[in-house]
């Protein structure tokens, strides 16, 4: 049956992905194989965090707590004296305040000197001002008005004493400041009642004689005689007005609709009139009367032309009563008219006396004014006066000591425990800094998804790094490989495999080998082609030697079943590379070699055809041309991923049946995960039978790995 496997098309590569997804499971294992290292790192924070806090110098704090409360005003009730009321706001500014006094410059400086500190030898020559608030902090305590007051010294008492020394100098300093507002507010008020009292007997006299001078009386509380009766002439006025201007609104209409020859019957004055609504109510029964008459009689019987002329009555005397109602509306706009040239003459003889009356109030309210404003701030200044003396003797203080500071039995710095802590974890984090560094300067193929995804490679198989006691695992991962090439096989005929590297040292040689050996033992024909005209290795490998060979094969023509080799290994043949040529890319060019090629295959079920790397030379690529199938070989966590992305674009050039990839030499301590099944024949190659039952014939423990 014939198996095929889906080749990758041919031309440049999709741009891959970026070089690796955040792989967690990756970096914790990358951390645990380098576990040493990060320990040392911790270790080694741990003791420089210790060894810093044993050489420093150990400092005490003390603390003190004062109660900064917003003070009450100089001038107050009695009963607001005893009571503390403010506004929010400005008892925040005011606390903001206390805490600038408390770290001020001369607040410090008074108690430096209540404590001498000059006099003291750490501080002679110095500034004590400035090295006491260095060691001060004032902190509030949030959603109080406590403020907290720290000092910090090497020597506990002092850090006590400085403490209560400055809280004491500052609750003096508030005393003293509000007793000596007082005392100013006192003085001011006392020295500006004796000249408001002046004021207010002169301002008095003088309105008494304004007076007597003056020949009108308006009440107090009232207001003038002449004012009240413009407001009335006013209003009279305006009420007038607009009756004419509505009276001259209706004629106009009744004539605009006599002039349009319409009925002044649905005039609103007209409809309204009850006179007018009489006669139309009258009219109407008539009407129905002659409706009924004349439905018995003819138009000249004496009963319609009664009611005819009945009929006819009424409307002469609907039409005499518009008549009248019009002269009504007439002779009321006339009224009007006359009543309103009245108003408007009264009202300018009132304006007139009212402008002489108006003067004399003038000066005479200017007058009274004076004289109240003289006795309200004499009123006002004699009660600040009376309270002043009622603050000063019940001054309450604002600010008090709530706790004065003890001294200290810890110090509180150096912090031992968070300085090692600290040190331990600046080791780890530089400890996995470093491994991660290192990790990424080293840009080299280093698992599956670098293969897959970087390379856009299927991976054939992994080959770990092994040794004499466990090369069943590295037969496992060959005989993975020898798998993939028989899925991949395209038809019954022959199969030209070229096996490639990057650089020197990947395997491949290796690779190829074991790779013939397994199809050999399993009973496939195969022959290994020794492409490698630079280095030759195959002949050593096998034990064979070097010539004749391949390039026998190309320049003189030799018979191709001769030039072929028999190894140890039944089915399995090899062409050497012979003598070694000057030019190898020349031969390797040679249009034949493809015809020699094609021998190989209608002999052979598979050519597997060693080559030089693909980073130095270009002799792989002449070779990948006449290749069925290339599979790329990189050696783990060797050649840079950059190199060997260049050297598979530079393949798939040339050939697009790029199989995949094989990754050598691998540290199955890295990735166990993808190892499982090799972890499972480490125990000895008896056991390991006996849980799989007995090997068949030609089975891959048959042949060696080299």
């Amino acid at each position: 049956m014939e198996m095929s496997a889906t080749l990758p098309p041919p031309g440049p590569a999709p741009l891959p992905p970026a070089d690796r997804d955040l792989d967690l499971r990756y970096y914790a294992d990358l951390l645990w194989r380098s576990r040493i290292l990060v320990t040392a790192a911790v270790v080694g924070g741990l003791a420089l965090g210790l060894l810093a806090s044993e050489v420093q110098i150990p400092l005490y704090r003390a603390r003190a707590l004062l109660q900064v409360a917003p003070p009450n005003p100089t001038s107050i009730g009695v009963a607001d004296a005893l009571v503390s009321t403010g506004n929010p706001i400005r008892d925040r500014q005011f606390f903001n305040t206390q805490m600038s006094v408390l770290y001020s410059r001369d607040l410090a400086r008074r108690a430096v000197e209540r404590l001498k500190l000059a006099e003291q030898p750490p501080f002679k020559g110095q500034d004590p001002t400035g090295a006491f608030l260095r060691r001060l902090q004032v902190e509030p305590i949030p959603d109080t008005f406590v403020i907290e007051v720290r000092v910090t010294h090497p020597q506990a008492p002092e850090a006590a004493l400085w403490a209560n020394t400055l809280a004491d100098v500052y609750i003096d300093d508030s005393i003293g400041t509000q007793v000596e507002s007082a005392r100013r507010a006192y003085d001011w008020v006392n020295e500006r009642l004796s000249e408001t009292q002046r004021t207010m007997s002169e301002a008095q006299d003088k309105l008494l004689k304004s007076y007597q001078a003056q020949e009108i009386f308006v009440p107090e509380g009232s207001v003038s005689a002449v004012a009240s009766s413009i407001g009335k002439l006013n209003d009279d006025h305006v009420q007038a007005q607009a009756r004419r201007i509505a009276l001259e609104a209706e004629i106009e209409e009744i004539a605009s609709m006599r002039r349009r020859g319409q009925s002044l019957v649905s005039l609103p004055q007209v409809a309204r009139d009850a006179i007018f609504q009489d006669l139309t109510a009258k009219l109407e029964g008539l009407k129905i009367d002659i409706s009924r008459l004349q439905e018995k009689y003819k138009e000249a019987h004496p009963e319609i032309q009664k009611v005819q002329l009945q009929i006819d009555q009424i409307h002469k005397a609907r039409t005499a009563r518009i008549g009248q109602i019009e002269q009504g509306l007439r002779a009321e706009h006339r009224q009007m008219q006359r009543r309103e040239a009245e108003l408007r003459d009264a009202i300018e003889a009132q304006k007139g006396q009212a402008v002489a009356q108006s003067a004399k109030l003038t000066e005479l309210e200017s007058l009274k004014k004076q004289a109240d404003s003289a006795n309200n701030l004499y009123a006002v200044l004699l009660q600040k006066l009376n309270e002043t003396n009622i603050a000063a003797s019940i001054q309450n203080n604002n600010v008090r000591l709530l706790d004065r500071a003890v001294v200290p039995t810890a110090p509180v710095s150096p912090n031992k425990r968070k300085i090692a802590g600290l040190g331990s974890v600046a080791g780890l984090l530089l400890g996995a800094f470093f491994v991660f560094l290192r990790d990424y300067m080293a840009n080299t193929i280093k698992d599956v998804e670098d293969v897959e995804r970087y390379l856009h490679l299927d991976l054939l198989a992994a080959v770990p790094r092994y040794g004499k006691d466990n090369q069943n695992l590295a037969t496992e991962a060959y005989q993975t490989l020898r798998t993939a090439l028989l899925f991949a096989k395209k038809g019954e005929h022959g199969q030209v495999v070229l096996v490639t590297g990057t650089a020197p040292g990947e395997g491949k040689t290796t690779t190829l080998l074991n790779l013939a050996k397994l199809l050999a033992v399993s009973g496939e024909r195969a022959v290994v082609l020794d492409g490698d005209l630079r280095r030759a290795t195959v002949h050593q490998r096998l034990g064979l030697g070097r010539e004749p060979g391949l390039t026998d094969l190309i320049t003189r023509g030799a018979d191709l079943t001769s030039l072929l080799k028999p190894t140890r290994v039944k089915n399995l043949f090899a062409l050497t590379a012979g003598p070694l040529p000057p030019n190898p890319p020349a031969l390797l060019a040679r249009a034949d070699l493809g015809n020699w090629l094609d021998q190989l295959r209608r002999h052979f079920r598979w050519v597997l055809v060693d080559s030089p790397p693909l980073a130095s030379v270009t002799d792989a690529l002449l070779l990948a041309r006449h290749a069925d199938l290339t599979v790329l070989v990189v050696q783990h966590d060797k050649v840079d991923k950059k190199v060997v992305k260049r050297s598979l674009a530079a393949l798939r050039k040339v050939t697009p049946h790029v199989l995949g990839a094989v990754l050598n030499a691998v540290d199955m301590k890295t990735r166990g995960s993808y190892y499982y099944y090799y972890h499972q024949d480490k125990a000895k190659p008896g056991e390991a039978r006996r849980r799989r039952g007995p090997l068949p014939t030609g089975s891959v423990s048959n042949a060696p790995v080299v």
